[in-house]
């Protein structure tokens, strides 16, 4: 989301005009939200989606507010406010302490641990906001955290006094200097990180607990300057050359996050400090808000469009959400929800099984043995601290999962067996109704059976036996060509019927159909006909 806080009325067309200077060409830009210069923080609280933000991290995802634009156009002040005792105007971050303090008490059925850190971005180092004598610290990655800042100091807050103190403390720290456009001028990028760790209890399994690790992030960034106007000298100069390039570098990430043909290809995180702690805040697990602000004033109209500019291209990344977890535990987790969906599928395999098996038993093929219950099982991940019971943990879900993916697979396996026996007797079945046809059209006309019945030159049935040789078979065959008296006909018919009714019946499978054939080669009559 990007909010515009500009020195205009806001417009319900969804777009912000702006003239540029010298020119009657005017440019529309598309916003989420724009604020009058008569709108409170309160306002800016409740319609930029400042409290959303703060909800999803109590929930464990990771949350951004930043604050962009040129120096001078109040991103300080609408961050942090104004200091203590100077007109008592409290900022989105003091806001944000009471609305996350005041959601702690309501959110009774789970266990929150606060905790904060205060840092800033000065030339390309990385300074600890709440060490008195800072020195730079090293920015790590790893697969877990990402970016982070090493040996940053955090501090456990029980109350939001403790939250505000840590605000105030770094506030004084924090590198100012003056300059011809602004006589309190942020000279580095600040992020103040609030640490939200939660417990609660699995409603899948009351003896287990989930623990989240939530955090909110509030950026304050250091304004893009022109040289030329501020007349910056000396390590002003320097200062304001080094907030640039990371200010550039931040911009180039946006706009190739916002390319749908460039996101998915390298994205140049690591040529700025700023890019690096940034970078899952950008187009990573979490979600952001930026706040645009800009001047009034007709002579920082450049300024003002290129502030737009970069709104209006950060507005289009997109990112993934996801909650934070503890990878062991979120393996756990992972684990207990795939038994239970192996359960669910197990049971209604079991379910399909028994409706279509017949008078096949089950239990001759399938191990009756029943599997633990999960509520019994003892598997509680609420002392995760000791790694031994980790292991047994994950090693005994696992073993569980291949047990019940194995009693699946064979049930699949019988399953599909049923399947193909019922398909064998279907077309037994017809084979024989088009035998029974055949042969009732040589009663009514009163001819010879003839080899073209039955198909192509006929081989012996099975069963036959080996003494019979080809010479009894083709004797056989040639008594089928003799005229069958009307009783033995009629005889034959209604064996077949009978074998037709037996297979039809679907109660016996296999044994109806060997039955058939066994009738079938005992008649002296049917034996003509063989099996074909």
């Amino acid at each position: 989301m990007v909010t515009f806080v500009c020195q205009s009325l806001a417009r319900p067309t969804g777009c912000f005009p702006v003239d540029e200077e010298q020119t009657t060409q005017t440019k529309l830009f598309t916003f989420s939200v724009v604020f009058e210069p008569e709108a409170t923080q309160e306002d800016v609280l409740e319609y930029c989606g400042v409290k959303r933000l703060c909800d999803a991290a109590l929930d464990g995802f990771a949350s951004t507010i930043m604050a962009y634009g040129q120096t001078g156009a109040g991103k300080t002040y609408t961050m942090t406010g104004t200091e203590a005792g100077k007109d008592n105007q409290p900022g989105l971050i003091q806001l944000s302490f009471a609305y996350l303090f005041n959601e702690l008490k309501q959110r009774k059925e789970t266990t929150y641990v606060v905790r904060a850190s205060y840092l800033e971005i000065y030339k390309e180092h990385v300074l600890d906001l709440l060490n008195p004598s800072p020195k730079s610290l090293q920015v790590r990655w790893n697969k877990n955290k990402g970016h982070y800042a090493e040996n940053l100091f955090v501090v456990e807050c029980e109350d939001i006094g403790d939250l505000q103190g840590v605000l105030e403390e770094g506030r004084k720290n924090r590198q100012i200097r003056s300059h011809e456009m602004n006589e309190h001028s942020s000279r580095s990028h600040t992020i103040l990180t609030v640490y939200l760790n939660s417990e609660q209890k699995d409603f899948d399994d009351p003896t287990s607990y989930i623990r989240k690790q939530g955090k909110l992030s509030f950026v304050d960034l250091a304004g893009s300057e022109k040289t030329k106007k501020t007349k910056s000298q000396g390590s002003t100069l320097k200062e304001a050359n080094n907030i640039n390039k990371s200010l550039l570098v931040l911009g180039n990430c946006i706009s190739m996050l916002a390319d749908p043909k460039k996101r998915n290809g390298h994205i140049p995180y690591r040529d700025s400090t700023l890019t690096k702690l940034l970078s899952d805040s950008l187009a990573g697990n979490g979600m952001a808000l930026i706040i645009a602000c800009v001047s009034p004033a007709r002579s920082n109209t450049l300024e003002t469009i290129q502030t737009l500019r970069y709104a209006s291209r950060a507005r289009r990344v997109k990112t993934k959400p996801m909650v934070r977890m503890d990878p062991r535990e979120l393996t756990i987790l992972s684990l207990r929800r795939e038994v239970k969906l192996l359960r669910m599928e197990n049971a209604y395999l079991r379910q399909q099984i028994k409706n279509n098996a017949g008078a096949v038993k089950l239990d001759k093929v399938v191990s009756t043995a029943v599997l633990p219950k999960t509520p019994d099982s003892g598997l509680e991940i609420d002392n995760s601290e000791d790694p031994i019971k980790d292991r047994q943990m994950v090693t005994k879900y696992m073993q569980e999962n291949e047990e019940l993916r194995a009693e699946n697979a064979e049930i699949h396996r019988i399953r599909e067996i049923l399947i193909r026996d019922h398909e064998a007797v279907c077309r037994e079945n017809e084979r024989l109704q088009n035998k029974l046809r055949d042969l009732e059209i040589a009663a009514t006309n009163g001819e010879g059976l003839s080899p073209a019945m039955f198909g192509s030159t006929p081989t012996p049935p099975l069963g036959t036996p080996a003494s019979a040789g080809n010479g009894s078979w083709r004797t056989l065959h040639e008594l089928a060509k003799q005229p069958l008296p009307n009783k033995n006909m009629d005889k034959e018919l209604r064996e077949i019927r009978d074998t037709l009714g037996s297979s039809d019946s679907g109660g016996s499978g296999r044994r109806s159909r060997q039955t058939s054939q066994e009738r079938l080669l005992l008649s002296p009559t049917v034996t003509k006909i063989g099996r074909c």
